[in-house]
């Protein structure tokens, strides 16, 4: 059975420490700047992790007087921090690959480091696989940081390991800070893409096209009994999605008819988005409608809202 994502960023934090202080002491002992940088963004990993952490059971709380929408964009403020923890992290791999270059320091023991990176890796691995399987589950934004997150630090500790590998086969040095110049550009890239991600759910970006596509297709399946609709409105705030939309009933329906076509429109839209919170605002007909003669129209909805009640 899968954690939920609470207990999954808490193995997070408790994986990216135990890493932490294997390669710290693996790096201190070989002298790989690779293996090194690799410890530092671990320690970086256990600060990330430990505010997802927080940032998840924040985002977990149910609306209140201050917060009407509920606390989720605290999972996408979460997730831009730690696209800004990445970048600073891919800088630092920058800098120690520079100081390297500098001090043409060479390796001291290429297995150590070899040995470590091995470990690192295969924990690594099996980390990145949870989390991937949690954040399709929950549909959580933060986890898909996470495991982003570590997915780059396998696609470094394999660079790293690589390097480890070229300078016992060739001897050249150079090798070790090179591969950790190649790492943190990937890095840094990474970052900036997932921050800008990540940042159109703080500033209320539309949902993507293939789901405003879905919700037309539940809106068109109602078009039988809604004279038509407008001012649809989506929006994401972590693992959450919102929308809201205005529909036109023809204006001789009960309100009480009117009524619940609304609650199952909202209930088939939010089953397709995954429990979206929807709102509809039912509006009247104009009384010169496209469908020209009122008495027909009433007829054909009463009898189209008839079905749907006896469903």
């Amino acid at each position: 059975m899968l954690p939920n994502k609470k207990y999954a960023t808490l193995i997070s934090v408790n994986t990216a420490f135990v890493l932490a202080v294997i390669k710290l002491i693996g790096g201190a002992a070989t002298g790989s700047v690779s293996v090194l940088a690799s410890a530092v963004d671990s320690i970086l990993d256990v600060g990330s992790s430990t505010v997802n952490y927080f940032a998840i059971k924040q985002s977990e709380q149910p609306p209140d007087n201050d917060h009407r929408y509920g606390h989720a964009k605290f999972e996408s403020l979460a997730s831009l921090i730690q696209a800004g923890v990445i970048t600073l992290s891919g800088l630092y791999i920058l800098y120690e690959a520079y100081v390297r270059f500098e001090s043409g320091r060479a390796v001291k023991s290429i297995e150590g480091g070899i040995w470590v990176m091995l470990f690192s890796l295969v924990v690594t691995f099996m980390l990145v696989i949870l989390l991937r399987k949690v954040a399709k589950k929950e549909n959580s934004s933060i986890l898909k940081t996470e495991s982003l997150h570590y997915e780059i630090d396998l696609l470094t500790g394999g660079g790293v390991l690589l390097g480890l590998v070229l300078v016992k086969v060739t001897g050249i040095n150079a090798i070790d800070p090179f591969i950790s110049v190649l790492i943190a550009l990937k890095t840094v890239y990474s970052a900036l893409a997932l921050g800008k991600e990540v940042s159109e759910d703080l500033v209320d970006k539309a949902l993507d096209e293939d789901e405003l596509v879905k919700i037309r297709g539940v809106l068109d399946a109602y078009s039988c009994v809604i004279v038509g609709w407008h001012k649809l409105r989506t929006r994401k705030a972590g693992a959450e999605k919102f929308a809201d939309l205005h529909v036109q009933v023809n204006r001789h329906l009960s309100v009480e008819d009117a009524h619940m076509i609304a609650d199952m429109i909202e209930n088939d839209i939010s089953e397709t988005l995954n429990g979206a919170d929807v709102q509809i605002h039912i509006e009247p007909c104009e009384s010169k409608c496209t469908h020209k003669i009122c008495a027909l129209c009433d007829t054909e909805i009463k009898n189209e809202i008839n079905r749907l009640k006896n469903k």
